[in-house]
């Protein structure tokens, strides 16, 4: 039906015999408006149940494949309902507060039934009351041009026509009829779906009408493990194992997705098996690497969806600050010490160390472990717990009683938010051990043999990493045992010098040394460690010194005065083939440029140095010695050192220098003549004055051999004399034996 019909005035005739007349044309109107009605009503409920249903499956499609959260299944609810409002407004309310006029419903008919003619609307319109009255006047027309009777006979034809009213057609029942049947059939399917899967039906009632979180009775389930209500707070940077325990009713999903959303979009990645099925399920797991931002997760297998799950990243407690005291033991004076702290810290052997970390953040509990060092896998001993409820709640302090061994120190922390320092804080105590003294001295002046009046001279240092306890010079030659201590280390310095120019002297008259004996000289020092019981013992070379008569250390002396007086011969003889090479121009022409054979006198120039002077320290050594075994005379001095060693020495300072910068020099370039002449008058000079003390050896010799002819005959008078008193003694036994 095109018009929208509600009740409106029933058709009264204008007099008493219209009204018999008209009577079948008042009752098909009443007729046709509670149809209408019927009608109007039936569509729209109809309409209205077909669009709740429609969206009920819409609905459960939508919420089944995406899971949407609860503000999104409010937000489709909500457009359901404006939906179901929407139609029921206008296509029952809007319509059924519109009026059904005689007019309107005759013009309605007319339509539909050609066979009127217009006399049905012409009757309802010549039929009316009058104006303030509720029946008809049928004396009074109401137009003056209208005929009475041609009213009756309109009336009358209409009235025939009223049994040929067909109302479905007026109303389309077909269309009404599909409506109606297609809502029941949604009904009556949507029913049956339920009772078929009532877990589906309370499901999507609890989720779309209560919305609640509960999931879909699915074929597939999934668990995830370590998310706590959807959320899972891992460490910034650190790989997340994210695993899912997989329940299914028949056959595990071949595949099995793991989506993450973040700032670049979505990414899908397969996980993989763990393990085989067992009776809880199958699990399933993949790795993310090195997770910086936050990141929406979701699971995907079978017909199982797993969403509104979250990995939230959070900044890992880490140490803010490191304090370290170490407890210096008892030897070393006790007393606390302060330690820079760093990944591997040394300490005194027997130290007691105070270890404290403060973390960036609020903690929940801590742990201050230690590991010793040595074995395949040390074990771990934990020192100190930090436990909720302490009074500062980001610090966490221990004690080492004492560090014998390389200890390390393990701290792990874990915040608030269960999160742990990736990788423990390791600090590695090394325990220094108290290392023995060293005792770096040696004998000066002093060569091979001494005499039994002999002074032993000690040069060089004495130390310890801490404290000096004591030191002493052990001598030892066959059933003599003496310990002599050294008086300047007096205990508790780090650090004893015994110089050159004061060597600590060690006498040996007194001892009542042998000679022939072999004297043992060691110098040994103590410190104050008394960890081992013990105090540390560290010892100098052992020297070995033979115990000879004064007369065999001079022979010795002497003997090495010669050999070095050959040794200077062949210095000499060294420079003077230089000197001949450059003097003569025919051999500077064989053997090369000017400038080589300047070069190879600069070579001779200062071996000669070195020679000469290594020959003066000797001769100055020979001096000390004899002063330290107490056979130096004023005499033997001078000779030793104003007439050798001093002029030695000035023959290096001087005139061998002066060859040396001239061989090397702006001007010696070799470029003229007059530079090789130059340079072979300063050797003339240097050759000299190398004569002139070596002729002093020489007479030195001479004066040396008429001593060793003395010393022999006294030794020969010395012998003769022992044996006569060996016969007299002899004589006088004989005497006494014979009868």
């Amino acid at each position: 039906m095109a018009a929208t019909l509600l009740p409106a005035d029933t058709l009264t005739p204008p007099r008493q015999d219209a009204a018999v007349a008209a009577a079948p044309l008042a009752a098909l109107l009443a007729s046709i408006r509670r149809q209408a009605t019927r009608w109007i009503w039936v569509e729209s409920l109809a309409l209205a149940l077909l669009a709740a249903l429609a969206a009920a499956w819409l609905s459960l499609a939508i919420d089944w494949l995406v899971e949407p959260p609860a503000w999104v299944r409010a937000c489709i609810l909500v457009v359901v309902l404006a939906t179901i409002v929407w139609i029921l407004v206008t296509r029952l309310v809007t319509r059924l507060r519109v009026p059904l006029t005689d007019e309107s419903l005759a013009l309605a008919i007319e339509r539909t039934h050609p066979g009127f003619h217009d006399g049905l609307s012409t009757a309802v319109a010549y039929a009316r009351p009058r104006a303030g009255g509720d029946e008809f006047d049928a004396d009074e027309p109401r137009d003056e041009f209208v005929d009475r009777e041609l009213v009756d006979r309109t009336i009358a034809g209409a009235v025939a026509l009223v049994d040929r009213v067909r109302p479905e057609v007026l109303f389309r029942r077909t269309r009404l009829m599909g409506v109606a049947l297609a809502a029941l059939a949604a009904l009556g399917a949507t029913t049956a779906a339920a009772a078929a899967s009532p877990g589906v039906a309370s499901a999507w009632a609890r989720r779309l009408l209560f919305l609640a979180d509960d999931p879909w009775p699915r074929r597939v389930m999934f668990e995830a493990r370590d998310f706590a209500a959807g959320v899972r707070t891992v460490a910034r940077g650190s790989d997340v194992d994210v695993v899912v325990l997989a329940r299914a009713k028949g056959a595990m999903p071949d595949v099995v997705e793991l989506r993450t959303r973040s700032r670049d979009g979505w990414r899908t990645e397969r996980m993989g098996t763990r393990g085989g099925p067992t009776e809880a399920g199958q699990v399933f797991g993949h790795m993310l690497k090195r997770v910086d931002n936050d990141l929406t997760v979701e699971v995907r297998g079978g017909d199982a969806r797993l969403r509104g799950l979250r990995i939230v990243v959070a900044d890992p407690p880490a140490v803010a600050d490191v304090r370290i005291v170490a407890t210096l033991p008892e030897y070393l004076g006790g007393g606390s010490r302060q330690l820079v702290p760093s990944r591997l810290v040394q300490v005194p052997r027997g130290a007691a160390v105070e270890f404290a970390c403060t973390s960036t953040k609020p903690l929940a509990t801590a742990t201050l472990a230690v590991r010793q060092a040595g074995g395949e896998a040390p074990a771990e001993q934990p020192i100190a717990i930090l436990k909720r409820g302490a009074a500062d709640m980001r610090t966490i302090s221990g004690r080492i009683p004492a560090i014998d061994a390389d200890t390390a120190v393990l701290v792990r922390l874990t915040d608030t938010v269960g999160l742990e320092n990736r990788d423990p804080l390791v600090v590695v105590f090394s325990a220094v051990p108290d290392e023995r003294p060293e005792v770096a001295l040696r004998l000066v002046g002093i060569s091979s043999a001494v005499t039994p009046q002999a002074v032993l001279p000690l040069e060089g240092t004495i130390s310890d990493d801490h404290a000096l306890g004591g030191a002493a010079v052990m001598l030892a030659a066959g059933e003599l045992d003496r310990t002599l201590p050294i008086a300047r280390v007096r205990g508790g310095e780090p650090l004893v010098e015994l110089p050159a120019a004061q060597p600590e002297l060690v006498s040996l008259a007194g001892l009542g040394l042998a000679v022939g004996a072999r004297l043992e000289v060691v110098v040994s020092a103590r410190d104050t460690c008394t960890l081992d019981g013990e105090p540390n013992e560290g010892r100098s070379d052992r020297w070995t010194l033979d115990v000879v008569t004064p007369e065999s250390l001079r022979a010795m002396l002497e003997a090495r005065e010669i050999l070095l007086r050959r040794r200077f011969e062949a210095t000499i003889d060294d420079c003077a083939k230089v000197r001949d090479l450059m003097a003569n121009e025919a051999q500077i022409e064989n053997a090369g440029s000017p400038s080589t054979v300047l070069a190879r006198c600069g070579e001779a120039t200062a071996r000669a140095i070195g020679e000469t002077s290594e020959i003066a320290a000797e001769f100055r050594g020979i001096c000390r010695e004899l002063a330290n075994n107490a056979l130096l005379t004023p005499e033997i001095e001078a000779r030793l050192v104003t007439q050798i060693a001093a002029p030695l020495s000035a023959l290096v300072d001087g005139e061998l220098a002066a060859v040396a910068r001239a061989s090397r020099g702006p001007a010696g370039t070799g470029s003229a003549a007059g530079d090789q002449r130059g340079v072979v008058r300063l050797l003339d000079v240097a050759l000299a004055r190398m004569r002139a003390v070596l002729e002093r050896m020489l007479e030195l010799e001479s004066v040396n051999e008429v001593i060793e002819r003395l010393r022999s005959v006294i030794r020969t008078q010395e012998q003769i004399r022992e044996e006569t008193l060996e016969r007299q003694r002899k004589r006088g036994r004989e005497a006494l034996e014979s009868p």
